[in-house]
Order: structure tokens, then C-alpha cells, then sequence
């Protein structure tokens, strides 16, 4: 038998082939495409948002460590397995064993390039791995190392005495060996000189070593040593680098520091706001300096509305804690009424308190109140006796009163060549009244006499207003 006929023509047997060829390339087209989302939709079900993590203390003690980064925070039994989330910030840790020996540290962030190759190869719907942090890691076996009985606790309980050399020796091998905490503090036995000769470049050594495992005390550290140019030169912004990361970890004192940068606007661009809640995170947890500074903030309204109430709250905080600027305040809040009802007996122990301490301006403000007997005794012994170490410090103010006390004899003899003495001296150092009181009393003066005033008022500048 022949071959079957057809009743196609030759064209088209040509034609039919043609579109089978162009229908399996657009086939072909979309395999591609769809194998393309499945791949990127598989790589970033292979990196999965988390991974474990493995934690054990180098002495094999048992104990507790708080894990944390940009994404989340963890409280983990140690040693144990636990799932972490992934990101491109360090993990940070602080640790506790059993027998209440502490490690703080920090373990990297680093990048699986394969996976980061097949994200950037099939592009992951426009957003790569390394975006969205899938292609980040831990090491998945971590060692967290804590300090022998032996050297750090007998170190720390040697510096807390003041014995340096014991301390240096015991925590200077455990600074060898990585103990940040260790690091740490060798780094302040060289910025202050305890035990060793002060040597800011060792200081800076061990700071540097001890913030690179995210120690936020060392951090913090050198951040000072920025701010306030110690061994290093003065840099507001570097300050500003390291306080933040200190901060970050709510080190109190970072969180003060930094907000003194934004309050004063150096190293960062002035901002009250942030200077204002940076302060109120110090202050809750009890850092003297960030109630005080709190307590300008809300007396002269920056960066929120004018308070006296929160104003003596606040510089009432940081005077319990024995902050004589700040117990100096509230003696003037009670003295003034302001921001609470006038009370001249508190006013008069808020001066006491920080008079005792060498206060200058609390010094005189407690003369003051001998002198008139607002909330104490009136006494003008007492009054002379206040105003004469507040002068001695340099004071124009209790300068001035002192002097008006030498000339009408009050708690001590007229004295008008010591009343000329401390009035010049007030003046000089600014103040208007003792200008008039020096003049009237100059012209009560014979020749020498003025000639000896002014003398022993350039020798009492000379010995910076001491022993007069």
C-alpha cells in the first residue's frame, strides 16, 4: 500500500513547524522565569530568618546570658542550643555564671557569600540577601569566656581597696587573654595612673581592645577620652561615635555624656529633644549629672515646655544623691517659691549641704541667709564666716558682702583697709556695687592707707584669694 494522502501543501508543513519552534521557545521563556522565582523563593526558604546557636562558658560553669541585636533580644540557660534571629549587627552578650562571675562581649556578624552569590545572581525579587540580613551568620559553637575565681573577683575586690598592684597583676593576664572586663579596667589604671605611671596610649590600647567586643564601659571610656582630650586630640565627634555605641547598651554615663553633646550642639547638631530623652534614660537609672542637667532643661524650658515643678523634681534627685550644685538649687527654688511654696528652713539646708561640700555660691547664699536670719538664726559671725570662704574662692558676690561686713564691723572689727581690699577685688572680678563701695571707701582713706589696701588686694590675687 502507498503512502497515506494529505491535503497539505509543502508551505505548510513549513508553516506548522515554524509555530511548534516559536510556542517552545516562549515554553522555554517561562520554565526560565518560573525557574528563576522558584530558585530565589527556595534560597530564601534555605536562609531562614533564624539559626542556632551554641553557648558555652570556658570554665564550664552553668549560669545565664542575655544575647542581643538590632533585630532581638534573648535570655538563654547556658551552655545550651537556642535559635537566634539573624542580622547585620553583633550580637552582644552579658553573662552571669552560677558562682556569679560576670563576661560581657560581643560575637560578629559576618556574610555566607554562596548564598549571597545565588541572592545577587537571581536578583530575590529585587531585594538581595544581604538586605533583608538572610545571608548573615553567627558561628554556630561560641565560647564565652569568664574569668577565673583566682584573678578577676580578687582583682576587682584589690582595685576596689585601692591596692593597684594586686589588681594589675590579677588583671593583667586575664586582659591577655581577651577578658574585656579585664581590658577595661587596665585601661583605667593607665588614664588615671593607678598602680602604673599614667600613660594615656596604653589606656587607649585596652580601651580600643575591650569596645571592639562591645564593652560598654571601655566604649564609654573612650569616648571621654575624645571629649575631654586625654592622650588623644580633641575630637567632639569621635566622643559622639563612642558614646553612642555605649549608649545603645544603656551605659547611664554614655547616655549623659552624649546628651550633653546634643544639649550643647558639639560634635553633633544641637537638638534639645534628643538631649532631653537621652538625659531622662540616664536619669532613670540614677545618674546624678542627667537629674541635674534634667532640672536645667525643664527650669529654662529646652526642649519641652517650662516646668518648675519637674525642675526642682528633678534637681531634687540629684541633691539626695549629694550633688551640691543641684542641693544648691533647691535651696534657691525654697528661697525664691518657685516651682513649690517658699520655705526658708529647706531653703537654708539645701545651702548647708552644699556649703559643707566647698560649694562656692552655696556659701554665699548661706551668709546670706545668717546675715538676715531667713530660715536660721541670724548671725553675723556665722554670715562673716561663709562669706569670707566663699570669697576665698574666688566669689565677687560674697567678695562684696564680705567687704560691706569689714567696714560696718559686723562679725568682725571695722576693718576699712580690708574692706577697701575686698571691694577692689569684687570688682575686679565684675561686680558693679563693690565699684561704688571701693570708691566711697577710698575716699575715707589716707594716702597710705589706700597705698596698703591696694597692695595687700594685689598680694591676696596673687596667692588666688587664699589666706588673705
Amino acid at each position: 500500500m502507498g503512502k497515506k494522502p494529505t491535503n497539505r501543501r509543502p508551505c505548510q508543513y513549513k508553516k506548522a513547524y515554524v509555530e511548534l519552534e516559536c510556542d517552545m521557545k516562549i515554553k522555554r521563556f517561562f520554565q526560565v522565569v518560573i525557574g528563576s522565582i522558584l530558585l530565589t523563593a527556595c534560597a530564601s526558604i534555605v536562609n531562614k530568618n533564624t539559626i542556632p546557636l551554641s553557648v558555652a562558658f570556658s570554665d564550664g560553669s552553668i549560669g545565664e546570658c542575655k544575647f542581643s541585636n538590632k533585630k532581638a533580644s534573648y535570655d538563654f540557660p547556658v551552655p545550651s542550643i537556642q535559635m537566634v534571629r539573624r542580622a547585620r549587627s553583633a550580637l552582644n552578650y552579658e553573662c552571669v555564671t552560677d558562682s556569679k562571675k560576670a563576661s560581657s562581649g560581643s560575637i560578629p556578624s559576618t556574610i555566607e557569600a554562596e548564598k549571597l552569590a545565588v541572592s545577587l545572581l537571581f536578583l530575590d525579587l529585587g531585594i538581595t540577601d544581604s538586605i533583608t540580613e538572610k545571608a548573615r551568620f553567627y558561628p554556630q559553637n561560641n565560647i564565652i569566656p569568664v574569668p577565673t575565681t583566682a584573678t578577676y573577683e580578687k582583682g576587682l575586690v584589690a582595685f576596689k581597696r585601692q591596692k593597684y598592684k594586686t589588681a594589675l597583676g590579677q588583671f593583667t593576664p586575664l586582659a591577655q587573654n581577651g577578658i574585656a572586663s579585664a581590658q577595661n579596667y587596665l585601661g583605667i589604671m593607665y588614664s588615671r595612673g593607678n598602680g602604673v605611671p599614667k600613660d594615656y596610649a596604653k589606656a587607649l590600647k585596652w580601651y580600643k581592645l575591650a569596645a571592639a567586643q562591645n564593652h560598654p564601659g571601655a566604649q564609654f571610656n573612650l569616648g571621654s577620652m575624645y571629649h575631654f582630650e586625654r592622650g588623644v586630640s580633641q575630637s567632639f565627634k569621635k566622643a559622639a561615635k563612642w558614646y553612642k555605641l555605649s549608649a545603645a547598651q544603656e551605659f547611664a554615663a554614655a547616655q549623659h555624656y552624649l546628651a550633653h553633646l546634643y544639649h550643647q550642639g558639639t560634635g553633633v547638631r544641637r537638638n534639645y529633644a534628643k538631649a532631653l530623652k537621652l538625659y531622662k534614660l540616664s536619669a532613670d537609672q540614677n545618674y546624678t549629672l542627667a537629674q541635674y542637667n534634667l532640672g536645667i532643661m525643664y527650669e529654662y524650658g529646652q526642649g519641652t515646655y517650662r516646668n518648675n515643678v519637674k525642675a526642682l523634681a528633678y534637681y531634687s534627685l540629684a541633691a539626695k544623691n549629694g550633688f551640691a550644685a543641684a542641693q544648691n538649687e533647691v535651696g534657691l527654688m525654697h528661697l525664691l517659691g518657685v516651682g513649690t511654696a517658699q520655705n526658708f528652713e529647706k531653703s537654708a539646708l539645701g545651702f548647708r549641704l552644699a556649703a559643707a561640700q566647698g560649694h562656692a555660691m552655696a556659701q554665699s547664699n548661706l551668709g546670706y541667709m545668717y546675715y538676715f536670719g531667713y530660715g536660721v538664726q541670724q548671725s553675723y559671725k556665722q554670715a562673716f564666716k561663709w562669706y569670707s570662704a566663699s570669697a576665698e574662692s574666688g566669689n565677687a558676690i560674697a567678695q562684696y558682702h564680705l567687704a560691706s561686713m569689714y567696714k560696718n564691723g559686723q562679725g568682725s572689727k571695722v576693718n576699712r583697709t580690708y574692706a577697701h581690699m575686698w571691694a577692689n577685688l569684687a570688682a575686679y572680678n565684675g561686680n558693679s556695687n563693690a565699684r561704688v563701695l571701693r570708691d566711697y571707701i577710698a575716699k575715707r582713706l589716707v594716702r597710705t592707707e589706700l597705698k596698703n589696701a591696694r597692695n595687700l588686694a594685689l598680694s591676696c590675687f596673687k596667692k588666688n584669694y587664699k589666706r588673705c
